[in-house]
């Protein structure tokens, strides 16, 4: 049993990601461009779950949505609702019990956020809850291929192999540290298969309208050969037959 979990290991690395993210040392500038737009228009309530010191919500509330966002880190809370340019409404709150009626929301977004909670079933759950019927949910995650492995590294070749060495389809934590300019950054998650993602929303009664996989355009990247990242745009309410648009 590990000795803590993620949400825990995220609050104490609170302070640096706020350094880290509001000086743009990670890939936000660029893969925001293809996430943003899967985010329909404004409704009477968007609720960013997992939304950390609140740089999508106040992307949102540039495009006019009314936001609320939640994050289980008080620190985090309290960054997105103290911004200096523009502060948004914000609740500290585990995503498996968010503070909101049923029913109540149109739209909830969760970007980059599935894959370092602990207990993501529950979390997809009271989403499903809080959604009204025909509300989407817009997820961004790290892409379990890219989760799975890791470029190889023994190697001199300029087009390294990505390699596998544990099991796909086994969940496992990991713990990976960044350093750029003079921050370091402390990345805490979980891999998990694709199917455990997709068995959850299907469960909580979502439709999965789009899946998109999001890889580094620069053929010159070695990410452009892996994807990065995987968006799904979910519809609450079964009952429609299901469309994927890869």
């Amino acid at each position: 049993m590990r000795d803590e979990r993620l949400a825990d290991g995220w609050d104490v690395n609170a302070g640096a990601w706020i350094q880290w993210t509001r000086r743009g040392l990670d890939s936000y500038s660029s893969h925001k461009v293809a996430f943003l737009p899967l985010i329909p228009p404004p409704g009477r309530l968007t609720v960013d779950v997992g939304a950390g010191e609140g740089r999508v919500s106040r992307e949102l509330r540039a495009r006019g949505h009314r936001v609320l966002a939640i994050d289980r880190s008080p620190t985090m809370t309290r960054s997105a609702a103290t911004h200096p340019d523009v502060p948004v409404p914000a609740v500290v709150a585990d995503a498996v019990s968010l503070p909101l009626p049923d029913a109540v929301a149109d739209c909830a977004v969760a970007f980059m956020c599935l894959h370092d909670m602990d207990d993501v079933v529950p979390a997809i759950r009271e989403v499903g809850r809080i959604l009204v019927d025909g509300g989407r949910f817009v997820i961004a995650i790290a892409h379990p291929l890219s989760s799975a492995g890791r470029f190889d590294q023994d190697t001199t070749d300029e087009n390294p192999p990505f390699v596998i060495r544990d099991s796909y389809t086994a969940p496992r934590h990991f713990t990976t540290v960044r350093t750029r300019e003079d921050l370091s950054m402390t990345y805490h998650g979980i891999h998990r298969p694709l199917q455990t993602y997709t068995d959850a929303l299907t469960a909580a009664g979502f439709v999965i309208e789009q899946l998109r996989e999001h890889s580094a355009e620069d053929p010159t990247n070695k990410w452009s050969r892996i994807p990065s990242f995987l968006h799904l745009v979910c519809r609450s309410g079964a009952g429609t037959a299901v469309h994927v648009d890869v």
